[in-house]
């Protein structure tokens, strides 16, 4: 799935190189579509993957494999900071991702566990009828999916328009967006790579209900800072 998703991917980064080629909306907006839905995919599989990893060790990695996601980010960021700077035409830095991203997943998943056998808990699940369908009138879970939401949705937005609110809303040049940006996921490594043993010594709940005050006060600084350096 993995796989799959980063294909799907490369090819809708490449429709969307074309498009900004052509200066077309709709093979833009297509290929933006396609990105979504691979990167998607091979998001929550690579987190599958992740997970079974964690369990066969028995100890909390989850926290530092995200780590590699951010830092993958953050070289992102450098690398389109440098690129802004020196004019490189943004379809072309897209066309380059096409190409690499799926060329890199096909030598990761080569170091994948395989198949996680998954028969014998749903088996047990349908013993005790207990069904998917269940889950969502528990209201624990519900509760959650809620926080989960309410996580992603900031994340998910400085991730996805970070750069693009200190150019448009702070008037910084794009290569100044992009270091905004790259500050910003640089946090997330570090906050990532020392969160495992945050939980291990203070606990989910605390840990969870402190860095969740300090995302909301980072959230009110951005937008409520007024400039650009109090909002980096």
């Amino acid at each position: 799935t993995v796989l799959c998703g980063s294909l799907v991917g490369a090819v809708g980064l490449a429709t969307t190189g074309g498009g900004l080629l052509a200066g077309s909306i709709v093979p833009t907006a297509l290929g933006l579509f396609l990105t979504g839905l691979g990167i998607a995919s091979w998001d929550v599989a690579m987190n599958v993957e992740g997970a079974d990893v964690e369990q066969n060790l028995g100890r909390s990695l989850m926290p530092r494999l995200h780590a590699g996601f951010s830092l993958g980010t953050v070289a992102g960021a450098g690398i389109g900071a440098a690129a802004a700077a020196v004019d490189v035409p943004l379809a072309a830095q897209v066309i380059g991702l096409a190409v690499l991203a799926p060329l890199a997943m096909a030598v990761a998943t080569r170091r994948f566990l395989g198949v996680v056998p998954v028969a014998q808990p749903v088996e047990e699940n349908a013993a005790r009828g207990f069904g998917a369908r269940d889950a969502w009138r528990e209201p624990r879970t519900l509760l959650v999916g809620l926080m989960v939401l309410g996580f992603a949705f900031t994340e998910g937005s400085a991730n996805d328009w970070m750069a693009v609110a200190m150019v448009d809303g702070y008037g910084t040049t794009e290569a100044v967006g992009a270091i905004g940006f790259g500050v910003f996921v640089a946090a997330m490594t570090v906050a990532r790579m020392v969160g495992g043993a945050a939980l291990e010594r203070f606990g989910r709940v605390a840990t969870l209900r402190a860095t969740a005050v300090l995302g909301l006060a980072g959230l009110l600084l951005v937008l409520l800072g007024g400039s650009a350096p109090v909002a980096i």
